[in-house]
């Protein structure tokens, strides 16, 4: 088992032990500019508040575990929880910022 697959599956034991409905959950891979690996983890809305926790402190707790263990494999993470309805909106912004400075450098300068 690879790296990432091997964190994804902590993230999943970690927090499918947290929330009421493990089956409405989903974890994403993928990688940022910087070319670290970043999970997505996807949540029914009652359960995003049981995994950030009190003043953030259980995703702290998850963050610092899953640092922990990808540099022991030698990669940098993020991570970042939502639900499926802010992740849809933010990937729409992205794309609606995308458009709007491709827009912007294709446009003729003003004289």
């Amino acid at each position: 088992m690879d790296a990432p697959e091997a964190l994804r599956e902590f993230l999943s034991y970690a927090v499918a032990n947290l929330i009421d409905h493990p089956q409405q959950a989903s974890i994403a891979i993928g990688h940022n500019a910087a070319g670290a690996t970043t999970f997505r983890i996807q949540l029914a809305q009652e359960d995003v508040k049981r995994v950030i926790g009190k003043h953030g402190h259980t995703i702290s707790a998850i963050r610092s575990l899953l640092n922990v263990a990808a540099a022991k494999h030698g990669i940098k993470v993020s991570l970042k929880v939502g639900t499926a309805k802010e992740d849809d909106a933010e990937a729409e912004a992205e794309a609606t910022a995308a458009n709007e400075s491709g827009a912007k450098a294709e446009s003729p300068a003003a004289e």
